[in-house]
């Protein structure tokens, strides 16, 4: 299942689409067919290329930003993984959902949380070193005594963290709520997640994809190559959330 829902990602982003469409479109031999074919290529392009489109569909979905004051504090937040990797000789390094540490790091420092659940085991294929490793050092280099981090290192998507993460909480009689810290865009299927698990949590996204900002007309409609990808993101969490809510995990 692991194999096939990461081929399964792949086929999710609107460049994927185009890149099939393209093939058949050089494979094809009726006029007719390859006309329909490049009519669908270009309307695919104009609609999943545009920004506004994007924008407004991102900001309709990815959960509200929260604040906390000095005065609120938890025992615990739960940081999920999925925001660095390892390259070939296993070195980390930070990816594009790093947001999620430095705000992690930020509310243990504001005193808004006294403990931090590291969960995210490896997301590759080729079965590499726990995520978990890699932002334990970094928690460490950024302050935060190692009493106070907690590791689970087993998961490999979303449905995991909520599950491993639950039997961490009763094996050590964590009390919540926790503090759920991860990307603004991931937040719903995740609140669903960690609900399911009987984990009582108080969301923080953050890493916003987009946010209210004023641009000229012409940079909303003018198209965004770049969006064909940025797309995957947005449709993943909704088939995600959708299939496990068929299979009743959400």
């Amino acid at each position: 299942m692991f194999v096939l829902s990461k081929i399964f990602t792949f086929f999710l982003a609107p460049s994927a689409w185009i890149f099939l469409l393209l093939i058949l479109f050089f494979l094809s031999k009726k006029p007719i067919i390859k006309r329909n074919i490049k009519l669908m290529m270009i309307g695919l392009f104009l609609l999943f290329s545009n920004p506004f489109l994007y924008h407004q569909s991102i900001m309709a979905y990815q959960a509200k930003p929260v604040s906390f004051s000095k005065e609120q504090q938890f025992e615990t937040g739960i940081l999920l993984g999925g925001l660095s990797g390892y390259d070939k000789n296993n070195k980390g390094f930070f990816a594009e959902s790093s947001d999620r540490f430095i705000a992690t790091v930020n509310l243990y420092h504001q005193g808004i949380i006294k403990k931090i659940i590291v969960t995210g085991g490896s997301g590759n294929m080729n079965n590499s070193r726990p995520e978990t490793i890699f932002l334990s050092e970094e928690l460490l280099k950024n302050g935060i005594p190692a009493a106070d981090i907690l590791l689970e290192h087993r998961s490999k998507n979303t449905y995991e963290n909520a599950f491993f993460t639950k039997a961490l909480i009763d094996s050590m009689q964590l009390k919540g709520p926790f503090v759920l810290i991860t990307s603004a865009l991931h937040m719903p299927r995740s609140i669903r997640l960690f609900e399911k698990a009987r984990i009582n949590i108080q969301p923080f996204p953050c890493n916003y994809f987009e946010y209210e900002e004023v641009k000229p007309i012409y940079e909303w409609l003018y198209p965004d190559v770049r969006l064909l990808e940025y797309w995957k993101y947005f449709i993943k969490e909704i088939a995600g959330s959708l299939l496990y809510q068929l299979v009743g995990k959400a």
